[in-house]
C-alpha cells in the first residue's frame, strides 16, 4: 500500500472518480455499441471491447503523464504552442474531415484526430498565465483586449464556423475564468459585447454566402435544362442560421398539429425520450437497452440516455455526483492556494469537463437541443477520451504539488519545533553548568 501511495499522489478523490468514469465507461459503451458491432465490426463484440479498452487505457496513460509533469511547466508549454495550435485550427477548417456535416477532424498518422481538444486545453492554460503574469494590468481594457480576448476570439473563431457547441462552451469557460481572475465585471461586459457583434457578423456573412450558392446552383440546373441537357439535380444547403434554430424550435414543435417525432429534425430527441421515459428507479438492466437500435450515436452524443435506460434513476444521479464530486476537489484547489496559476488552470480545466457533461446529459433528457458534445471520460471516442484525460493529470499535478508542498512545510515545522527545543536544551544544560560558579 506504502508503494501505492508513493506512485499515486495527489488528490486521492480525484482518483478514484476517474477509475469509476473509465469502468462506467467499459459497461456502457459495451452495451450501447450493439448496432455498431453488427454493421460494422461483423458482430464481434470482442473487437470493439478491445478497440475502445485500448481508447480507456490511452486516456490514463495521458493522464498518468500529465499527473507526472510539474504543472508549472503547463505555462510554458501553453505560450509556446498557441499559435502552432492556432494553425492547426485553420487547416482543419479548411481541409478537416467530414464528421457529423462539419469539418472537425484531421488524420494524423492514419488517426482521426480533432484540435479542438487539444486547443480548449492550451488556451484556458494560457490565460491562466496571463491572469497571473499581467497583475495590474488587468486594470487596463487595452492590455486585456490584446493578452487576453484577442487569443479567444481567435480559438473560439476558428472552431466556430464547424462546430458551434464547442466555441460556444469555450467561450463561457474562458468568461468564468476571467471573472474568477479579477477581471472587472464592466470590461467582461464589453467583451461579450464584442463576441455579440463578431457572431452578428459571421451569420449575416454565412446566410449571405449560402444564399448566393443556392442561386447559383438552381441556374445552373435551369441553364442544363434549357440546353437540352437533364437537371442538375442539387439540395439547397442552410445557412447556420436556419441550422440552429432547426435545431431550437424541435424541442418545443411537439405541440405543434402537424408535429411528427420522427423525421429528420425530431428523431434523436424522441428515441432518447423514449429511453429515459421507458426506465424506472433502478432501470431495465445492464444491456438490456432497447433504444440503442435506434439512437444515431447512443455510445457517444447521447450515452448518458442508455445510462437512464438501463441503470434508472439510480445510476444517472450516481454518474452526475462522480463529476459534482470531481468539480468540489477542484474548487476545493482553488480556496487553499487562491489566484494563483494553478488554481486558475485547475478551476478552467474542471469547469470545462463539468459543463460539457451538463450538456451532455441535458441533451440526452431532453432538456437542451442536440449539440453532440460527448461524456467526458465516458463517451467512446479517442481525441475526447485522451484529451479528458490529460485534463485530469494536470489537476492532478497540481493537487500532487500541494501535497508535496504541505510536507515540506510540515517537515520545516517539525524541524523548526525540534531546532527550537534542541536550542531549549543547551541552553538549560549551560545554565545548569553556570549555577554552582555563581554561588560560589
Amino acid at each position: 500500500m506504502n508503494g501505492l501511495n508513493k506512485i499515486v499522489k495527489g488528490d486521492k478523490v480525484i482518483w478514484i472518480v476517474a477509475l469509476l468514469l473509465g469502468i462506467t465507461s467499459l459497461i456502457v459503451v459495451y452495451s450501447a455499441t450493439s448496432a455498431l458491432v453488427f454493421n460494422k465490426y461483423g458482430g464481434s463484440t470482442g473487437r470493439l471491447l478491445m478497440k475502445h479498452s485500448g481508447t480507456l487505457l490511452v486516456g490514463y496513460a495521458m493522464m498518468f503523464v500529465a499527473y507526472k509533469i510539474d504543472y508549472r511547466r503547463f505555462a510554458k508549454f501553453a505560450w509556446f504552442l498557441l499559435v502552432p495550435c492556432l494553425a492547426l485550427l485553420f487547416y482543419t477548417l479548411i481541409f478537416g474531415r467530414n464528421i457529423n456535416a462539419a469539418n472537425r477532424a484531421i488524420n494524423l498518422f492514419g488517426i482521426s484526430f480533432q484540435p479542438s481538444e487539444v486547443a480548449k486545453i492550451i488556451l484556458i492554460t494560457y490565460l491562466s498565465r496571463q491572469l497571473v503574469i499581467m497583475g495590474d494590468s488587468l486594470r487596463s481594457f487595452k492590455q486585456i483586449a490584446i493578452k487576453l480576448v484577442l487569443p479567444i476570439v481567435a480559438t473560439a473563431g476558428l472552431i466556430f464556423p464547424e462546430n458551434l457547441s464547442t466555441a460556444a462552451i469555450l467561450v463561457l469557460v474562458c468568461m468564468v475564468l476571467l471573472f474568477i481572475g479579477r477581471v472587472r465585471f464592466i470590461h467582461l461586459l464589453a467583451i461579450m459585447g464584442i463576441f455579440v457583434a463578431l457572431v452578428g457578423f459571421y451569420l449575416l456573412f454565412d446566410a449571405a454566402k449560402t444564399e448566393i450558392g443556392n442561386r447559383r446552383a438552381e441556374k445552373a440546373s435551369i441553364a442544363s435544362i434549357e440546353n437540352g441537357g437533364e437537371a442538375i439535380k442539387y439540395i439547397p444547403k442552410q445557412n447556420r442560421i436556419k441550422t440552429w434554430s432547426n435545431r431550437l424550435s424541435a424541442m418545443g414543435a411537439s405541440r405543434d398539429e402537424d408535429f411528427d417525432p420522427f423525421d429528420d429534425h425530431h428523431y434523436q430527441q424522441t428515441y432518447a425520450k423514449i429511453a429515459v421515459a421507458t426506465s424506472s428507479v433502478f432501470g431495465k438492466g445492464p444491456g438490456k437497452s432497447e433504444q440503442r437500435n435506434f439512437l444515431p450515436h447512443p455510445y457517444s452524443d447521447f450515452i448518458y440516455a442508455i445510462i437512464v435506460e438501463e441503470y434508472g434513476i439510480v445510476g444517472a444521479v450516481i454518474v452526475l455526483l462522480l463529476y459534482v464530486i470531481l468539480f468540489t476537489r477542484v474548487i476545493r484547489i482553488v480556496i487553499k492556494r487562491p489566484l494563483t496559476f494553478g488554481a486558475f488552470m485547475a478551476f478552467g480545466l474542471g469547469f470545462l469537463i463539468i459543463v460539457q457533461a451538463t450538456i451532455n446529459m441535458g441533451v440526452s433528457i431532453g432538456l437542451l437541443p442536440v449539440t453532440g458534445q460527448p461524456l467526458p471520460f465516458v463517451s467512446m471516442g479517442g481525441t475526447s477520451m485522451m484529451a479528458t484525460g490529460f485534463i485530469i493529470g494536470m489537476i492532478l499535478s497540481v493537487t500532487r504539488n500541494m501535497d508535496e508542498e504541505t510536507e515540506q512545510e510540515q517537515q520545516a515545522a517539525e524541524q523548526a519545533d525540534v531546532n527550537i527545543t534542541e536550542n531549549y536544551n543547551e541552553a538549560s544544560e549551560y545554565s545548569d553548568e553556570r549555577e554552582p560558579e555563581s554561588r560560589d
